[in-house]
């Protein structure tokens, strides 16, 4: 009998809500989360980012995703949902532009030293685990996905996932299995599981 791997749905920017989210737990995701909100505005208790944020009974656990540029935002916008998460999922992955003119997302990619002391301070504010997600880097020579997935993993986040694309890449081409597969074994010693993603365009 081979060994069930759990199936996550993907954050997904204006569609999983709450009610989405539901609905795939019921037709077989075993692991859901918010799309990705801004830490900007959840700081600031706006309104409208706490409703993305929402959730119910029945989707536990619950894993709001939270992405942002600076640190201080982050590791508010962490203490304040670890309240009630189950996780907090941190996004180094998203290739939008106007997330990362502002140095978030796939942009934190660039500057490991930054991202690292970003993922500790969650990690110390939050009462509840932290995951990471990220890409293989930025794309302008640089392949940063197996430093920084190390050094998170020596950190004891709950899991990594990866997209096997960099920022530069968005979403053409292939992902990289091959370098998805070298973060599985520099977090491997850890005991830190990783998450494939990328290459699911349809149903």
């Amino acid at each position: 009998m081979p060994e069930q791997v759990p199936l996550f749905l993907a954050p997904m920017a204006g569609v999983t809500d709450v009610a989405y989210r539901l609905l795939a737990r019921e037709t077989g995701a075993d692991f859901t989360s918010t799309e990705f909100t801004a830490a900007s505005g959840l700081s600031r208790q706006d309104t409208r980012s706490w409703a993305k944020v929402e959730t119910h009974p029945r989707e536990a656990p619950f894993i709001p995703q939270i992405f942002g540029g600076i640190e201080d935002e982050m590791v508010e916008t962490t203490r304040l949902l670890s309240k009630n998460a189950d996780v907090i999922d941190l996004n180094f992955g998203c290739p939008a532009p106007k997330v990362t003119k502002t140095c978030a997302g796939a942009a934190m990619m660039a500057d490991p030293d930054n991202l690292v002391s970003m993922v500790e301070r969650c990690m110390e504010a939050s009462d509840a685990p932290v995951s990471v997600k990220m890409r293989l880097g930025t794309g302008q020579n640089t392949i940063t996905v197996l430093e920084i997935a190390e050094r998170c993993a020596q950190l004891g986040v709950l899991r990594i996932c990866v997209h096997g694309r960099t920022l530069a890449q968005k979403y053409s081409g292939v992902a990289d299995w091959d370098m998805i597969r070298q973060v599985v074994e520099v977090a491997q010693p850890y005991g830190v599981p990783v998450i494939a993603n990328g290459d699911i365009v349809d149903a």
